[in-house]
């Protein structure tokens, strides 16, 4: 190969690679930048939700609190003997007032105003000393409308001001101090209204509040009235517009004017407009029994009107975030990654050009390439032989606390004892201890069992250490037990007692312990026997466990030991089977996935190479045709050679061989990623995925089972997906789930067309329909139908049991439905059920929530193969 060409094949090459990998690039840099944005902006609108919600808890949490405290002094001893017309208390009841604003520091002003609006009682709070007015500065307030609106109230009912600014003589007192007035009515033992208790609440404590809840944050906090005037604001100049006359157009609605036109007309919520993210709530501080009013701008002027319902006095709490508090962020992240991205596209382009330089050079090397093959192929056999070798183990292996647990409970029902346990003994240095594994008690006790006698009696935990059977008919009475150890045992109720050591190969040593105390219980010898052969048996079954073999085995031997065992082990076998079940298809996914993968590099390479082998195919044989041109007059021996070889028919067909391998090698690639897509080993967690895709894969695998041949008329296969979004699953167990049924179809209308003939079959053909639809925006149906011959009202029932088949022997476990519908219900939280009835086919229903954060509410599954 001249340079020339070399440097030219090698930039081709490295465009090729270098061009699509920057794209790529680009484009996960601009994915990452787009999620963090809108990442940072869920977690912002979150945090601004939380800090509305919490502002409204305060304030409503601040105005009960001044209640409360109004109706303590509203209730005060001296005051009900000053309404009762006893002299004298005036003076006490001043002390009170004046050692309660002392002690809570949130009353400006706290007073006693008879029923002509005169004050008897007034303490000032005097910037944290509090004083007691004279009697000779006592104010008369009749015209305040604060006192008019508290005094037309009836027993036990609250009047509460709008938040607002105090006025003295007239004008608004400076510095600004921010009020609410609390005030209610008192009566005299009579029921006679006599005046009225008021609490001029500092409003500040609530605002200093508010500002402490935002500060430090990126969003600005305020608080509106209904009209939309700031009680706090982003400026101090814009706030309390509604008590200067020259602020009266400072309102939010003039400076936000189209967020101001939602936040009027809704409770709560959280927008977005050019201005910014505005998230706001609606305060409602009053509750039942409390009133209010409009107030008065000016210091003697009534107010306008009474508010009667809770629901007229409210707040707006609003949080601003501007635009360019959410660009700073965004704009700073996206500089470090245009940094990456710039080092990224380095990095690639240096990759590419190794890359471009390995293509040149591999045609140099097609003869390693192909004794690289040969020996990889090698390497694939034996790694299959590796993992068959795997699978075996994994599928007879058994979970140690399924068969404890299933021991405890079988023994106790079979002996109709109080208590069943089992422990682990631990011998550290001179130590005992005794850890409680599995233990099964009576339903119908009346009292709890206390501790278990081993762990309070030392001989009996050093006969359990040395692997002693004890068996006590009547432990008050046995003769073995010293009177200090007899005495315990009846103090925590126990009357009959059996104990076996459990002493496995590996050196664990366990024990089963049998306990009851309602009424003696006599231990028969075949019991003991009964449980001799159990912890025998256990012991085998837990070696078993712990070394993955030979389960089936020490299943077997232990159904040998008794009769009434059988059910004990019975149950053993079938957790056994359900595990070994779940492995099988986790090792058949293992290998599915494996085999693809090691499939997929070689095809890659033959499909890759196809193309190159055209190119260099076309230009022989346009050079051949060339040699023929220049050389008009071959020798003998050569046309000899062109004839024998059919020159011509070679030229023409030769192409024709390469496109044909070119689609054959397109069709294992196919074939391979339809494979990788059913295993999914590398989706093994829980992700969003295309449900579509997993049944396509499936229906590719299971394609030669519905193809007509001579022995089967073939099945119609339907498709009416809908339009559904990813959806959050463990990918490779619903492809199970898939295979399932749809093999379970095939298998139902392979044995109806048996029973038909050939018109039957013409007439009504075999079909499958695949359906999907969306069902209340959070959850996804996939509905499986076959025309087969449908199934009885029994069947159905039992439809989703272990164990149970309709098919014939050899040719079903009757495990693929239950095990599908654990995945459905117990590993996606979703529902399985069947509809059928004879002669009209089978339609199963798969449904299953879209994320996994809202679980469906799912019945039995028993009960749903019954709808």
């Amino acid at each position: 190969m001249s340079p020339q060409i070399h440097s030219r094949v090698l930039i081709k090459n490295f465009l090729t690679v270098f061009l699509p990998l920057s794209a790529l690039v680009g484009v996960v840099i601009g994915t990452i930048y787009y999620q963090q944005v809108q990442t940072e902006k869920v977690l912002l609108k979150t945090n601004e939700f939380r800090k509305v919600d919490l502002q409204t808890k305060v304030i409503s949490g601040d105005f009960h609190s001044v209640v409360s405290d109004l109706m303590v002094i509203s209730k005060q001893n001296e005051l009900e003997r000053i309404l009762d017309g006893v002299d004298g208390q005036q003076q006490a009841l001043s002390q009170e007032f004046l050692l309660f604003s002392g002690y809570k520091k949130l009353y400006d002003q706290i007073r006693f105003l008879d029923q002509s609006g005169k004050e008897v009682v007034r303490v000032n709070f005097n910037q944290g000393e509090p004083a007691i007015v004279p009697e000779e500065k006592l104010q008369v307030q009749a015209k305040r409308y604060w006192f008019n609106d508290t005094l037309r109230l009836n027993q036990g009912q609250v009047f509460v001001s709008p938040l607002d600014l105090n006025i003295e003589r007239g004008q608004v007192e400076q510095p600004l101090k921010p009020m609410i007035r609390f005030g209610t009515p008192v009566f005299d033992r009579r029921g006679e209204k006599r005046g009225i208790v008021v609490l001029n609440y500092f409003g500040t404590k609530l605002l200093d509040n508010f500002n402490q809840a935002f500060a430090n944050a990126s969003s600005q906090g305020m608080l509106l009235n209904a009209d939309g005037y700031w009680l706090k604001g982003a400026k101090p100049e814009d706030e309390w517009g509604f008590m200067f006359p020259n602020r009266k157009n400072r309102t939010f609605g003039q400076a936000f004017p189209q967020a101001w036109q939602q936040i009027s007309q809704k409770e709560s919520g959280q927008f977005q407009t050019a201005e910014g993210i505005f998230t706001f709530t609606t305060v409602y501080p009053l509750i039942e029994g409390q009133k209010s009013s409009t107030g008065a701008g000016q210091a003697f002027a009534p107010s306008q009107h009474q508010i009667d319902t809770k629901k007229s006095y409210y707040w707006k709490i609003v949080s601003w975030v501007s635009p360019e508090t959410l660009t700073t962020k965004s704009n700073r992240f996206l500089s470090q990654l245009l940094l990456l991205y710039a080092g990224l596209v380095g990095l690639t382009g240096i990759g590419s050009w190794l890359l471009a330089r390995a293509s040149v050079n591999r045609n140099m090397a097609q003869l390693e390439l192909r004794q690289s093959e040969l020996e990889l192929r090698k390497l694939v056999e034996r790694e299959k032989i590796l993992k068959t070798r795997l699978s075996s183990q994994i599928r007879n292996s058994l979970d140690l606390n399924t068969i404890l647990s299933t021991v405890v409970v079988e023994v106790r029902e079979l002996l109709q004892i109080d208590r069943c346990q089992f422990f682990w003994c631990h011998q550290e240095d001179e130590s005992t201890s005794l850890e409680l594994n599995q233990q099964a008690c009576a339903p119908d006790l009346t009292e709890p069992l206390g501790c278990s006698p081993i762990q309070n009696v030392e001989a009996l935990s050093e006969a359990v250490m040395q692997g002693n059977l004890l068996c006590f008919d009547d432990i008050a009475t046995d003769s073995w037990l010293d009177f200090k150890s007899r005495n315990l045992l009846v103090t925590l109720g126990f009357k009959s007692l059996l104990t076996v050591s459990v002493q496995t190969q590996s050196g664990r040593l366990g024990v089963i312990v049998c306990e009851h105390s309602r009424e003696l219980r006599p231990w028969s010898d075949d019991e003991v026997e009964i449980i001799r052969g159990v912890a025998d048996q256990l012991a085998i079954a837990i070696d078993q466990a712990q070394l993955y073999n030979q389960s089936r085995a020490a299943t077997a031997a232990a159904t040998t030991q008794a009769e009434q065992l059988n059910q004990v082990l019975h149950n053993l076998k079938e957790t056994q089977a359900q595990l070994i079940q779940t492995e099988k298809m986790s090792s058949l996914g293992q290998l599915v996935a494996g085999v693809a993968h090691e499939i997929n590099n070689p095809v890659n390479f033959i499909y890759g190479n196809l193309t190159h082998v055209s190119e260099y195919t076309l230009g022989l044989l346009e050079l051949v045709e060339l040699y023929q041109q220049s050389n008009a007059h071959s020798t003998p021996e050569v046309e000899a050679h062109i004839e024998a070889i059919d020159l011509d028919f070679m030229a023409e067909d030769l192409p024709k061989i390469l496109i044909s391998m070119k689609m054959g090698a397109n069709r294992i690639r196919e074939i391979v990623l339809s494979l990788r897509n059913f295993s999914r080993l590398d989706e093994a967690d829980m992700k969003p995925v295309n449900i579509h895709e997993g049944i396509d894969s499936t229906l590719l695998i299971l394609q030669n089972r519905f193809k007509q041949t001579s022995g089967n008329a073939g099945i119609e296969i339907v498709k009416e997906y809908g339009d559904i979004p990813l959806v959050e699953c463990y990918a490779g167990q619903l492809n199970q789930v898939f295979m399932n049924l749809i093999g379970n179809a095939i298998d139902a209308l392979d044995s109806y067309n048996s029973k038909r003939t050939i018109e039957e079959i013409e007439a009504k053909p075999s079909q499958i329909v695949i359906r999907t639809q969306l069902r209340n925006l959070d959850r996804i149906t996939v509905k499986i139908a076959d025309n087969g011959s449908g199934m009885t009202e029994a069947v159905k029932q039992r439809l989703f049991d272990p164990f149970f088949t309709t098919k014939a022997a050899g040719k079903g476990t009757g495990l693929g439905l239950a095990i599908s519908a654990q995945i459905v219900t117990e590993k996606h939280n979703g529902a399985i059920w069947c509809i059928s009835e004879p002669g009209q086919g089978a339609e199963f229903w798969v449904e299953i929530p879209i994320n996994q954060s809202s679980k469906l509410a799912t019945a039995s599954t028993a009960t749903l193969s019954r709808i």
